[in-house]
């Protein structure tokens, strides 16, 4: 159910069909999407951000190229805006400018914990986050922060029509200062799995590629899935929920990264052909998840 609100969500119409209405509010758990693969979760007073990224940099060009060694910049204000709250935890799924470019800035204002792979530790190190603020993570990890637990997984980068990747990479040693956003490096990939009470919540939700080994049987409440960049990801959705089969599926990642949020033409949802996939694939496969189309900083309850 959408919070402050009585009424249930309804069903967006997408390709033809609608997407199931979604309306819970059972669990205490809250999701908010910051646009980008950037999210935000809340329970019991406790604050979890995922890939935050809210500065969204226009990386395109006139003739509409990427601009690979366009200068980093964080928008504070935004950041202060709607990240007001201090998160207790910021989760990187990998290293890119759409992915950690803000999480140097929640250390500074709020004192928060960073998890990510040694890469991600030696990007934050340069950028003067004090390594008491990192948590180590190459998969695997079952974290217990008393009230919620944490685990982590192996994952995958999505790869592109050329099947490869913007900014490959690994750091075995803290580099200089980053400057531009070819350099922050992938610097490996993980997926997340927020436990709270019982209610789960799987972020698949950075890129549009994983590990299926890594994840199968894990029968999440919700699974938040990349949805950028999967052409050449066999049966990529279909796989993701087969491994997973969540309760709800929710698109991430799938907007055009660059309108700014406070500019009055930003889209309320991203490209509804994701949420169109996804319901499509539901039905394909015979299982009877849910999709939630969200809107962009429009919480959900669940």
């Amino acid at each position: 159910m959408l919070v402050g609100s009585a009424a249930a969500l309804a069903g967006a119409a997408v390709a033809g069909s609608a997407v199931p209405a979604f309306a819970e509010g059972r669990s205490g758990v809250r999701l908010r999407w910051l646009g980008v693969a950037g999210w935000e979760l809340t329970f019991a007073g406790r604050r979890v951000v995922i890939d935050p990224y809210l500065t969204r940099l226009p990386v395109f060009g006139a003739d509409g190229g990427f601009i690979e060694d366009y200068p980093l910049t964080v928008r504070k204000d935004l950041l202060d805006r709607h990240l007001a709250e201090k998160p207790e935890l910021v989760l990187v799924s990998h290293g890119h400018y759409d992915h950690m470019l803000e999480a140097p800035y929640l250390v500074e204002k709020h004192g928060s914990r960073v998890i990510g792979t040694e890469t991600h530790r030696n990007l934050l190190l340069a950028q003067g986050v004090p390594a008491s603020n990192i948590t180590l993570a190459s998969g695997g990890e079952h974290l217990d922060f008393h009230g919620f637990t944490v685990q982590a997984f192996r994952s995958l980068h999505s790869v592109f029509g050329n099947y490869g990747t913007f900014a490959p990479g690994t750091l075995t040693a803290v580099p200089r200062r980053p400057e531009t956003i070819a350099d922050l490096v992938e610097g490996g990939t993980l997926a997340y799995l927020v436990d709270v009470g019982g209610f789960s919540v799987l972020f698949l939700s950075g890129t549009a590629n994983f590990i299926e080994r890594e994840v199968a049987g894990l029968r999440p409440d919700v699974l938040v899935l990349g949805m950028s960049g999967h052409a050449n990801v066999f049966d990529y959705t279909a796989r993701a929920l087969r491994a997973t089969r969540p309760r709800v599926v929710v698109p991430s990642h799938h907007d055009d990264m660059v309108t700014q949020l406070d500019d009055p033409k930003l889209p309320p949802r991203g490209n509804p052909a994701a949420a169109a996939e996804l319901a499509d694939t539901a039905r394909r496969i015979g299982l009877a998840t849910r999709v939630l189309d969200p809107e962009i900083l429009r919480w959900y309850e669940f």
